[in-house]
């Protein structure tokens, strides 16, 4: 989400005669008559005229304010979640997936595949089958679509 504010060099406290004197000297500083050709200064003059429009009006500004703030909260909450720990986040995942067991996903990785999924290590046990490929997911398939053997 975009900060209006900070386009502007605004802060959030600024008044109403602030807004409408750093657009204007923004706006002329970037128009494209001024900078002809110039496709970064376009760009530039236009979000300068986004913020303008949302900021200058109270019913605008006032709602923008209400997003931008829910947008931090939830970006400041994103950022505590993932400096918490791998085990931490598994349970939070098996939490949040009832019936979903995460913790056991590497073992179930492992069998159908013959080799852990972190570790890389190859399980012998697993290799040890009379199939020539190891990838080979025919009993997988049949199991779930409980198919019988020919």
């Amino acid at each position: 989400m975009k900060n209006y504010y900070g386009i502007l060099g605004l802060t959030k406290q600024a008044s109403m005669n602030d807004i409408k004197k750093a657009y204007r000297q923004l706006a002329k500083q970037h128009h494209p008559d001024v900078n002809a050709g110039s496709m970064e200064s376009e760009r530039i003059f236009k979000e300068i005229t986004e913020a303008y429009q949302t900021l200058q009006d109270p019913a605008l500004r006032e709602a923008y304010n209400a997003r931008y703030e829910a947008f931090q909260q939830k970006k400041q909450q994103q950022t505590s979640h993932t400096s918490s720990t791998k085990q931490g986040q598994s349970k939070q995942q098996a939490q949040s997936a009832p019936g979903v067991n995460f913790e056991d996903f590497g073992s179930t990785f492992e069998r159908f595949f013959g080799f852990h999924p972190k570790t890389g290590e190859i399980n012998p046990n697993t290799m040890k089958s009379d199939k020539k490929n190891p990838l080979d997911t025919t009993d997988m398939f049949e199991q779930f679509f409980r198919m019988k053997k020919k």
